[in-house]
């Protein structure tokens, strides 16, 4: 048995159904090098007439029927040939067809020579049946084994919703080798690694192969809503009837910023589920202050965007951070998954650095692709709300708001330090700017308060089942009418404020 066969016999339980075996290439460039090429098929093909590079088939893993494709390395390394990816292309057609999520495990040294450039356009086909079945809105999941090389790497292995990876796999367009031979330079291996891509974002996690099955069936549970969250418990109903009109909002700066507060991991965690969490802007940067990633609220699947607290406050986030929340924001509208964006920022960051990598187009392109998005929306303030990092998030069907959770343009101490040049004014600020839940509840911004229970783990469980209640509300509207009244909520906001003047033009 192949290395091959004994990952598809684990993975797949032993369900895997091989198809078109019956695609082969012979010699098409009647090429040789140290041997000639037919001399080779014929050795590798002696045991097995239909061997070649690639399996791709249909098999049920935990219950979820898949086409699953996995690279034969022992076979050409894997190399990309004309047979091979036409097998990859095919079963991407077939699943399309079929509406079934795609599972791939890519190992390959790239594209194989000896069919040269016939071999390597078959990348374009390859390209074509993965984008006609994510534009049909189906799930895809790639793992990178060691080594993931060229244009396989390129073709169908960085191609998906999530791209896993075994620990200490080679992961590049172009080997190490390669690069040393061509450039006459030494290179660190390391740097080729598949922990290097997943410090820079290329990659979502690095999965060992004995935890892929339950991980991959983890994830599928959410995506093919097949799970069953946990139901959150109700609020008691006088908590639902908590009075916010003697809160301070001093008070609720200072409580947003404890140590002890709802976090995006602690609400997603009291659904009974995790976070499968989305690394990277695949750009070469993955910004963890930034967290995003497939979720549950009670029982209603989700991609969840949200804010770290590394110290006690919510993260500032490079643009880089937010053009993952795009990538996270694009592969919802993909898959039909509901977004919800959890609001806790001490604001986007100063300095030359940020302006330069362009934050204020980022936020703003969060904000347009926000409003235009037809699947259901729910933003939730957690905490602070400062400045732009917390608007670029805000714009949804439905809001909720955590009772001591706060938005303003610009932080009370900085707004004071600009209004008086010191930072005295503070509390003046945070009672002036209508921030607080009770005022922007007022402003008709927030749908729901969910006030804070005696610990975290309450208020999460509280906050959850807010969540899940609003995505069940907005879900149910058609998209289209979902789409009108989010506008139209969100042009409506403040115009109680505006004084209209007739200045006598005709």
């Amino acid at each position: 048995m192949t290395e091959a066969e004994e990952l598809l016999e684990t993975l797949t339980g032993g369900s895997f159904v091989e198809l078109s075996r019956e695609v082969l290439t012979t010699d098409p460039l009647r090429f040789s090098d140290r041997l000639a090429y037919t001399e080779r098929l014929a050795r590798l093909q002696a045991d097995d007439p239909s061997a070649e590079a690639v399996r791709a088939g249909f098999a049920t893993v935990g219950g979820h029927e898949v086409a699953v494709v996995c690279s034969e390395y022992e076979f050409m390394a894997g190399t990309l040939g004309i047979a091979a990816g036409e097998r990859v292309a095919r079963v991407f057609v077939m699943a399309t067809a079929a509406r079934k999520p795609v599972i791939a495990v890519c190992r390959s040294g790239g594209t194989r020579m000896q069919e040269g450039t016939p071999a390597f356009v078959k990348m374009l086909s390859i390209g074509a049946a993965i984008s006609e079945h994510r534009e049909a809105g189906l799930p895809y999941l790639c793992y990178l084994m060691d080594p993931a090389m060229g244009g396989a790497l390129a073709a169908w292995g960085m191609q998906g919703h999530l791209v896993w990876a075994e620990p200490g796999a080679s992961i590049a367009i172009t080997g190490p080798r390669v690069v040393e031979a061509v450039t006459n330079t030494p290179v660190d291996i390391e740097e080729f690694s598949a922990e290097s891509a997943l410090g820079r974002g290329l990659i979502d996690d690095i999965v060992p192969p004995e935890t892929l099955r339950p991980r991959i069936i983890e994830w599928l549970d959410i995506v093919t809503d097949a799970g069953t969250g946990t139901p959150s418990p109700a609020m008691p109903q006088s908590a639902e009837a908590h009075d916010l009109r003697h809160t301070d909002p001093w008070q609720s700066v200072a409580r947003s910023r404890s140590a002890d507060r709802p976090s995006i991991e602690t609400v997603v965690e009291a659904s009974g589920h995790g976070l499968i969490e989305l690394r990277g802007d695949r750009r070469g940067r993955d910004d963890q202050g930034l967290v995003a990633g497939f979720a549950r609220f009670g029982t209603e699947p989700a991609m969840a965007i949200g804010f770290r607290r590394p110290d006690g406050r919510g993260a500032e986030v490079s643009p880089g951070g937010y053009h993952k929340a795009l990538r996270a924001l694009a592969i919802a509208e993909e898959l039909g998954l509901a977004l919800v964006t959890l609001i806790d920022t001490r604001g986007a960051p100063v300095g030359v650095e940020a302006e330069s990598e362009g934050l204020a187009h980022i936020v703003g392109a969060l904000i347009r692709d926000l409003l235009r998005v037809r699947i259901p929306t729910v933003a939730v303030l957690l905490g602070e709300g400062s400045g732009a990092g917390a608007i670029a998030l805000l714009p949804a069907d439905s809001m909720v708001a955590v009772e001591h959770s706060w938005l303003a343009p610009i932080a009370p101490e900085a707004a004071s330090a600009i209004l008086f040049r010191h930072t005295g004014e503070s509390e003046q600020m945070a009672r002036g700017q209508a921030a607080d839940t009770a005022a922007l509840r007022d402003e008709g911004l927030i749908n729901r308060v969910v006030p804070e229970g005696p610990t975290v783990a309450y208020t999460s469980r509280w906050l959850t089942e807010a969540i899940a209640d609003a995505l069940r509300t907005v879900g149910a509207l058609p998209a289209e009418e979902r789409l009108l009244r989010r506008r139209a909520a969100i042009r409506s906001l403040a115009r109680q404020h505006l004084t209209i003047r007739d200045l006598g033009h005709p």
